[in-house]
């Protein structure tokens, strides 16, 4: 039975190259040399193909190790732009973070990314200087980088012993004493030697634990009243006081390792224990009941059981397996839960410890633990799993994700059946992309964070499931619509023998507001028409408004009033007037000048100060308008709108652009007028598609009139 005290659960965080899985890795190896890569690679943890193609983490993966007698649940989330919501549902089931920075490039842009998130969810964190044993590397330089770019205030727990090829090791700031990595106790992987201070590094050493020792005494009055008198706080005073100092974020205690060789990976260890919080310092949780409104539950064992679903991953061999963040109670095998979004429960038949790909069994979990549960059905990231004997509670700790890019999926149509079984479970995993089907353009779009995240579930798809899906960029929902009033008459007669078609109607179309759809209005008096077969002609005119003129987009926003008309006794019937109905709206074209209209989104496009200028001239070439703009803590907010056909490649070029910096989010805002040069090449792509010839702006196509 594992006492919560001696958990650690920890967000390895960082952006893509500071050496999150390599640290990872680094400690299983130190504290977990069995379960670790022999080699120091990080193919123990990056075992998927898309993450070997790219040397990045494109989805959290968890592993676990012991050290001090303390179990240290590590996940090493992603740390690429596309993959962030990943990192936050990371987050969201930890007590703190490690938060990782090279030391050869300093902060990035996602470094920046992960810091404000850990922000938002006030998680405490410690940060790393990793990789100082390469070229170019410079401790004091990331611990600058850390100040002037995250605004944060950090403060060294470590000097490293030499840089470059010569890094040794790192001089303990609390203790004044050096810890020699290159002489291993025992040739242990991250083991290192006692020393004394070397001379040329004294001064510099004293100068850092001095500022220490004030940013500690900074954050209690005794202890600032004492060092102010000249008592200086003992070694375990501040330990305690950075402990305190990193569960209210006072400041940001920073280490030194380089984690391919080993060198600093037992401190970063040992500081995970001593100074990031159990799961004892979350006292509570609060979620909604559906009946009583929010509800407030005690984070203990002796709780009514509480999960959160936090990942998922599913294999054909194995089945899905749940990553699961116990906050209450206690599961074990036979437990019933229940799952509060759908109503269902079902019982678990086993509970993992979870190493990468790979599982161990264990008997129970209690409150603070993360484990897995194979096969459990319908269960989405984000569920809560509790017990059916208490009220039922709702965690809300994930987010909707943002989602910025679309592409439209090719599937062929043998395979259309399959490849929906596979998205299902794709979307089971990964709850950040989404299928939807657009109604206008009759395409199935995939939407995600970015375009290596869409490129990423492609691959996937091909590689797990065996289905053949390719990515087109979406069609923007065009529509057309009427710029003049018109009159017509339609006029179906059809006589082959026998009871003939009879049907004839008057109609006047005008132009009405954007967003007003197809309105009919029956005009009819003097019973010209029969009352019966009114509803006709207006299903024949809302039939062939699916099809403008111009390039066969929905036609909008217009009125149809229906005038005068006339019929037979015996000839006439539903079907002649329905198709008298389309014939007089298509003859009404010809004069109302009709027009393309596009849709406009509006956009938030948050981006640095110094890239405002080049931004703003790039959404003007899109054809933008800038409503206005606003400072905030992350730079300048811009309120724009611009057509989704100049947008839908925006996502990469705005990151391009911006360095990666620089994010939006959009919807649509409405629909307006295309210019008229841009209306000839959208027409001329609708007629290359269809292998038409391109029809003329105003004028309705051949064979429409």
């Amino acid at each position: 039975m594992l006492d919560p005290k001696t958990i650690r659960n920890v967000a390895i965080i960082a952006h893509d190259g500071a050496g999150k899985t390599a640290l990872t890795e680094a400690l299983l190896r130190h504290d977990a040399p069995a379960r670790a890569s022999k080699d120091g690679s990080t193919s123990h943890l990056d075992v998927d193909p898309e993450e070997t193609k790219r040397n990045f983490t494109v989805a959290t993966h968890i592993t676990y190790a012991e050290h001090q007698g303390t179990l240290l649940n590590l996940l090493d989330a992603p740390g690429f732009s596309d993959f962030l919501t990943d990192a936050d549902r990371s987050m969201a089931v930890s007590e703190g973070g490690l938060l990782l920075v090279s030391a050869v490039s300093g902060v990035k842009h996602q470094t920046e990314a992960h810091w404000e998130m850990a922000a938002e969810r006030a998680l405490p964190l410690l940060a790393c200087v990793n990789k100082l044993d390469k070229d170019r590397a410079s401790f004091l330089r990331a611990l600058d980088d850390i100040e002037k770019t995250l605004k944060a205030k950090p403060i060294a727990l470590q000097l490293p012993i030499g840089l470059a090829e010569g890094f040794s090791g790192v001089i303990d700031l609390i203790t004044m004493q050096a810890h020699a990595y290159a002489r291993k106790i025992d040739g242990k992987f991250g083991g290192y030697t006692l020393e004394e201070v070397p001379a040329q590094l004294v001064a510099e050493a004293k100068r850092l634990r001095t500022r220490l020792v004030e940013a500690v005494a900074e954050t209690d009055d005794a202890m600032l009243e004492a060092y102010l008198d000249g008592q200086e706080p003992g070694e375990q005073a501040l330990i305690e006081g950075i402990a305190h100092a990193v569960l209210g974020r006072r400041f940001l205690p920073v280490l030194a390792c380089a984690a391919r060789p080993g060198i600093g990976v037992d401190d970063v260890a040992s500081a995970i224990v001593r100074y990031l919080p159990s799961p004892m310092a979350r006292r509570e949780i609060k979620g909604k009941d559906p009946k009583n409104g929010e509800l407030v539950r005690s984070a203990q064992r002796d709780s009514p059981l509480t999960m959160l679903a936090f990942r998922n991953t599913v294999d054909h061999f194995v089945g899905r397996l749940t990553a699961c963040r116990v906050f209450s109670g206690l599961v074990k095998h036979g437990a019933v839960i229940l799952n509060p979004r759908t109503g269902n429960s079902e019982t678990v038949q086993h509970v993992y410890r979870i190493d990468g790909n790979r599982t161990t069994e264990i008997a129970e979990a209690a409150a603070g633990e993360i484990v897995g549960l194979m096969k459990l059905k319908d269960v989405h990231v984000g569920d809560t799993l509790c017990t059916t004997e208490s009220p039922a509670l709702r965690l809300d700790l994930i987010p909707c994700p943002q989602r910025v890019i679309a592409y439209a999926l090719k599937i062929d149509r043998e395979q259309e059946e399959k490849v929906g079984v596979a998205l299902h479970r794709l979307l089971e995993e990964d709850p950040s992309l989404e299928m939807v089907r657009d109604p206008e353009t009759n395409e199935t779009l995939l939407k995600g964070m970015g375009q290596v995240h869409i490129e990423v579930a492609i691959e996937k798809l091909k590689r797990k499931f065996d289905v053949d899906v390719h990515l087109e960029l979406p069609h923007p929902a065009y529509h057309e619509t009427i710029t003049a009033k018109a009159k017509a008459q339609g006029k179906y007669k059809r006589q082959s023998g026998g009871r003939g078609q009879y049907g004839d109607c008057h109609i006047e179309l005008e132009p009405m507001p954007r967003g007003s759809g197809v309105e009919f209005d029956d005009a009819i008096v003097g019973g010209v028409i029969p009352r019966n077969f009114i509803p006709s002609v207006e299903h024949g005119i809302r039939d062939a408004a699916k099809q403008g003129p111009l390039g066969g987009f929905p036609l909008v926003d217009f009125r149809a009033r229906l005038v005068d008309g006339s019929f037979h006794t015996v000839d006439s019937s539903d079907m002649a007037f329905r198709i008298a109905g389309s014939m007089a709206l298509k003859n009404a074209l010809a004069g109302a000048k009709p027009v393309l209209l596009e849709p406009m989104m509006r956009l938030e496009v948050m981006v640095p100060d110094e890239m405002l200028g080049e931004v703003i001239a790039d959404l003007t070439s899109r054809r933008g308008k800038i409503f206005g703009m606003e400072p905030t803590s992350k730079g300048t907010l811009i309120h724009a709108q611009a057509p989704h056909a100049e947008l839908r490649m925006y996502a990469p070029e705005l990151r391009s652009l911006t360095k990666g910096m620089g994010y939006f989010t959009m919807e649509l805002m409405g629909y307006e007028e295309v210019p008229t040069h841009e209306t000839q090449k959208v027409l001329a792509q609708r007629a290359a598609e269809q292998g038409k010839d391109e029809p003329k702006p105003n004028q309705p196509g051949k064979g429409r009139a």
